[in-house]
């Protein structure tokens, strides 16, 4: 393993195990690993993806009310 990965247990269901292996066996992944940490980087991507989306719409709605507020003071 390399010195930029950490190896982590995990326990998963047979049914999934299952899945993951068809994956592999259809080619799509490399291993089982390769297929969790696909999975793991979806999740991580789709986190990031929503954080970012709710504060720009907090900034956005910030700058409207500030905006508003400018507008009141005038």
């Amino acid at each position: 393993m390399s010195a930029d990965r950490k190896s982590i247990p995990v326990s998963i269901p047979d049914g999934l195990v299952e899945e993951l292996d068809k994956l592999v066996a259809e080619g799509k992944f490399g291993s089982r690993s390769d297929a969790l940490r696909y999975g793991a980087r979806l999740v991580a991507r789709e986190s990031r993806l929503k954080r970012l989306h709710e504060e720009t719409a907090h900034r956005a709605k910030q700058d409207v009310e500030d905006r508003l507020e400018r507008k009141r003071v005038r």
